[in-house]
């Protein structure tokens, strides 16, 4: 045999030792177990907090932004009812112009009320005389002391 089919069926056969049962009955020792890094403890809760972290701040932005929407939404509502009360005012204070022209008051005295001018004869002048002041009247008897 070659060397080199000798080192190879050494090595097959000192890895077949290592994966099969040990014979400890005849005195030998088991293999040593290779040895494997543990990873601590905490990082699996130190990830989960990482993950619930980040999890309630894409929620609390969700909601941030829903609820700029929603403030969005109504102020264009409220807008929009700001305009249509603005125009019905427009139209009222138009309305109220008309109905207290002069012209449109006297044609509806004499259509509907049939109400006429005044003749001058029937105008009186009224004046206004300012009241005198009057000195305020004693309660009852005042007895000096």
């Amino acid at each position: 045999m070659s060397v080199r089919r000798q080192r190879s069926t050494a090595a097959a056969e000192r890895r077949a030792r290592l994966r099969g049962p040990v014979d400890t009955a005849i005195g030998e020792e088991a293999p040593p177990k290779p040895v494997r890094s543990r990873r601590p403890q905490g990082i699996a809760l130190l990830a989960f907090a990482a993950l619930a972290m980040i999890t309630a701040i894409s929620v609390l932005r969700v909601r941030t932004r829903a609820r700029v929407l929603e403030l969005g939404a109504a102020i264009t509502d409220m807008t929009d009812e700001h305009t249509h009360l603005l125009d019905e005012r427009r139209r009222l204070e138009a309305e109220r112009a008309y109905l207290r022209h002069p012209d449109h008051v006297q044609q509806i005295a004499t259509q509907h009320l049939a109400m006429e001018p005044a003749q001058p004869e029937r105008i009186q002048q009224i004046e206004l005389v300012a009241a005198k002041p009057t000195a305020p009247k004693p309660t009852g008897p005042e007895t000096p002391r």
